[in-house]
Protein backbone atom coordinates (compact mmCIF):
# COMPACT_ATOMS: atom_id res chain seq x y z
CA UNK A 1 0.00 0.00 0.00
CA UNK A 2 1.64 3.06 -0.52
CA UNK A 3 0.72 6.79 0.35
CA UNK A 4 0.28 9.53 -1.84
CA UNK A 5 3.23 11.94 -2.66
CA UNK A 6 3.07 15.47 -2.02
CA UNK A 7 1.34 17.39 -4.32
CA UNK A 8 3.30 18.86 -7.19
CA UNK A 9 3.16 22.55 -5.96
CA UNK A 10 5.71 20.88 -2.90
CA UNK A 11 7.92 18.68 -5.39
CA UNK A 12 8.40 22.02 -7.30
CA UNK A 13 9.26 24.39 -4.57
CA UNK A 14 11.82 21.64 -3.48
CA UNK A 15 13.03 21.29 -6.91
CA UNK A 16 13.43 25.18 -7.18
CA UNK A 17 15.01 26.05 -3.98
CA UNK A 18 17.28 23.21 -5.01
CA UNK A 19 17.93 24.72 -8.09
CA UNK A 20 18.20 28.43 -6.61
CA UNK A 21 20.87 27.01 -3.70
CA UNK A 22 23.00 25.27 -7.09
CA UNK A 23 23.13 28.70 -8.61
CA UNK A 24 23.93 30.25 -5.14
CA UNK A 25 26.68 27.97 -5.51
CA UNK A 26 27.91 28.78 -9.07
CA UNK A 27 27.51 32.43 -8.24
CA UNK A 28 29.89 32.28 -4.93
CA UNK A 29 32.32 30.21 -7.02
CA UNK A 30 32.10 32.52 -9.90
CA UNK A 31 32.47 35.53 -7.79
CA UNK A 32 36.01 33.75 -6.27
CA UNK A 33 37.38 33.58 -9.72
CA UNK A 34 39.05 30.84 -11.57
CA UNK A 35 41.02 29.50 -8.48
CA UNK A 36 38.51 29.69 -6.35
CA UNK A 37 35.81 27.97 -8.72
CA UNK A 38 38.25 24.94 -9.08
CA UNK A 39 38.97 24.91 -5.62
CA UNK A 40 38.11 22.16 -2.94
CA UNK A 41 35.38 24.76 -1.44
CA UNK A 42 33.38 23.37 -5.07
CA UNK A 43 33.13 20.11 -3.69
CA UNK A 44 30.22 21.62 -1.94
CA UNK A 45 28.23 21.27 -5.09
CA UNK A 46 28.18 17.11 -3.99
CA UNK A 47 26.49 17.54 -0.73
CA UNK A 48 23.33 19.70 -2.27
CA UNK A 49 21.53 16.97 -3.79
CA UNK A 50 21.97 14.92 -0.47
CA UNK A 51 21.19 17.66 1.35
CA UNK A 52 17.73 18.89 -1.03
CA UNK A 53 17.50 14.86 -1.19
CA UNK A 54 16.84 14.25 2.65
CA UNK A 55 15.36 17.36 3.21
CA UNK A 56 12.75 16.08 0.77
CA UNK A 57 12.32 13.08 2.19
CA UNK A 58 12.05 14.45 5.54
CA UNK A 59 9.08 16.74 4.79
CA UNK A 60 7.58 14.22 3.36
CA UNK A 61 7.75 11.75 5.98
CA UNK A 62 6.28 14.59 8.04
CA UNK A 63 2.96 15.15 5.90
CA UNK A 64 2.46 11.41 5.70
CA UNK A 65 2.65 10.57 9.95
CA UNK A 66 6.50 9.53 10.14
CA UNK A 67 6.00 7.11 7.72
CA UNK A 68 7.36 6.82 3.98
CA UNK A 69 7.46 3.95 1.24
CA UNK A 70 9.88 3.57 -0.47
CA UNK A 71 8.59 4.06 -4.32
CA UNK A 72 6.98 7.51 -3.37
CA UNK A 73 10.37 9.11 -1.68
CA UNK A 74 11.98 7.83 -4.57
CA UNK A 75 9.90 9.84 -6.97
CA UNK A 76 9.41 13.14 -5.10
CA UNK A 77 13.43 12.93 -4.52
CA UNK A 78 14.01 12.47 -7.98
CA UNK A 79 11.26 15.38 -8.91
CA UNK A 80 12.88 17.67 -6.98
CA UNK A 81 16.81 16.57 -8.37
CA UNK A 82 15.45 16.73 -11.96
CA UNK A 83 13.85 20.33 -11.46
CA UNK A 84 16.72 21.85 -9.27
CA UNK A 85 19.33 20.34 -11.70
CA UNK A 86 17.69 21.44 -14.81
CA UNK A 87 17.45 25.08 -13.35
CA UNK A 88 20.99 24.78 -12.18
CA UNK A 89 22.47 23.82 -15.91
CA UNK A 90 20.16 26.55 -17.30
CA UNK A 91 22.13 29.11 -15.08
CA UNK A 92 25.36 27.75 -16.11
CA UNK A 93 24.99 27.19 -19.46
CA UNK A 94 23.96 31.25 -20.12
CA UNK A 95 26.69 32.37 -17.67
CA UNK A 96 29.69 30.65 -19.43
CA UNK A 97 28.17 31.00 -23.02
CA UNK A 98 26.55 34.28 -22.92
CA UNK A 99 27.59 36.77 -19.90
CA UNK A 100 30.83 35.59 -19.37
CA UNK A 101 32.79 33.84 -22.49
CA UNK A 102 35.92 35.21 -21.29
CA UNK A 103 35.71 33.20 -17.84
CA UNK A 104 33.80 30.63 -19.74
CA UNK A 105 37.71 30.13 -21.33
CA UNK A 106 40.11 30.83 -18.35
CA UNK A 107 38.18 28.15 -17.05
CA UNK A 108 39.00 25.54 -19.67
CA UNK A 109 42.80 27.14 -19.90
CA UNK A 110 43.00 26.54 -16.24
CA UNK A 111 41.64 22.31 -16.58
CA UNK A 112 43.67 21.87 -19.37
CA UNK A 113 46.83 23.34 -17.69
CA UNK A 114 45.82 21.31 -14.30
CA UNK A 115 45.40 18.13 -16.26
CA UNK A 116 48.62 18.57 -17.88
CA UNK A 117 50.24 18.91 -14.99
CA UNK A 118 48.32 15.90 -13.58
CA UNK A 119 49.50 13.83 -16.72
CA UNK A 120 53.02 15.19 -16.15
CA UNK A 121 53.46 14.22 -12.52
CA UNK A 122 51.94 10.47 -13.55
CA UNK A 123 55.14 10.43 -15.82
CA UNK A 124 53.00 10.12 -19.07
CA UNK A 125 54.55 10.30 -22.37
CA UNK A 126 54.90 13.87 -23.53
CA UNK A 127 53.68 12.80 -27.01
CA UNK A 128 50.02 11.90 -25.55
CA UNK A 129 50.34 15.07 -23.15
CA UNK A 130 50.36 16.58 -26.33
CA UNK A 131 47.87 14.90 -28.03
CA UNK A 132 45.46 15.36 -24.96
CA UNK A 133 45.98 18.93 -24.94
CA UNK A 134 45.35 19.23 -28.63
CA UNK A 135 42.14 17.61 -28.17
CA UNK A 136 41.16 19.82 -24.94
CA UNK A 137 42.49 23.31 -26.43
CA UNK A 138 39.69 22.47 -29.26
CA UNK A 139 36.39 21.17 -26.96
CA UNK A 140 34.33 23.98 -25.38
CA UNK A 141 32.70 21.72 -22.48
CA UNK A 142 29.81 24.07 -22.28
CA UNK A 143 28.26 23.83 -25.79
CA UNK A 144 24.16 22.79 -25.65
CA UNK A 145 25.26 19.18 -26.81
CA UNK A 146 27.63 18.41 -24.54
CA UNK A 147 25.79 20.39 -21.28
CA UNK A 148 22.85 18.00 -22.39
CA UNK A 149 24.96 14.62 -22.24
CA UNK A 150 26.07 15.90 -19.13
CA UNK A 151 22.16 16.95 -18.17
CA UNK A 152 21.24 13.08 -18.55
CA UNK A 153 24.38 11.71 -16.73
CA UNK A 154 23.73 14.24 -13.90
CA UNK A 155 20.51 12.80 -14.07
CA UNK A 156 21.56 8.87 -13.32
CA UNK A 157 23.77 10.04 -10.52
CA UNK A 158 20.92 11.83 -8.89
CA UNK A 159 18.48 9.13 -9.34
CA UNK A 160 21.23 7.17 -7.10
CA UNK A 161 21.46 9.54 -4.78
CA UNK A 162 17.41 9.30 -4.73
CA UNK A 163 17.70 5.72 -4.29
CA UNK A 164 20.39 5.74 -1.54
CA UNK A 165 18.35 8.12 0.39
CA UNK A 166 14.95 7.00 0.03
CA UNK A 167 16.46 3.66 1.20
CA UNK A 168 17.88 5.13 4.22
CA UNK A 169 14.61 7.55 4.96
CA UNK A 170 11.51 4.78 4.52
CA UNK A 171 9.30 3.38 7.17
CA UNK A 172 6.78 1.38 6.46
CA UNK A 173 3.60 2.02 8.09
CA UNK A 174 2.11 -1.85 9.87
CA UNK A 175 0.24 -3.29 8.33
CA UNK A 176 -2.10 -3.53 11.56
CA UNK A 177 -1.71 0.01 12.87
CA UNK A 178 -5.14 0.48 13.88
CA UNK A 179 -6.70 -2.79 15.01
CA UNK A 180 -5.68 -2.82 18.96
CA UNK A 181 -6.04 0.84 19.18
CA UNK A 182 -9.71 0.50 19.70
Amino acid sequence: MTTATPGKSSTLLYGVLYGVASIALTVILYLGGVEFWMSPVSYLGIALPFVFAFFTAAQLKKQQGGYLEFADSLKAIFKVMVVGLLLSMIFDYILLNYIDVAFNQALMQATAQEMERKMVEKKIPQEQIDEMMDKMGNADKYTFALQALAFAIRCILHFVVALIVSAIMKRKRPVFENTFNH
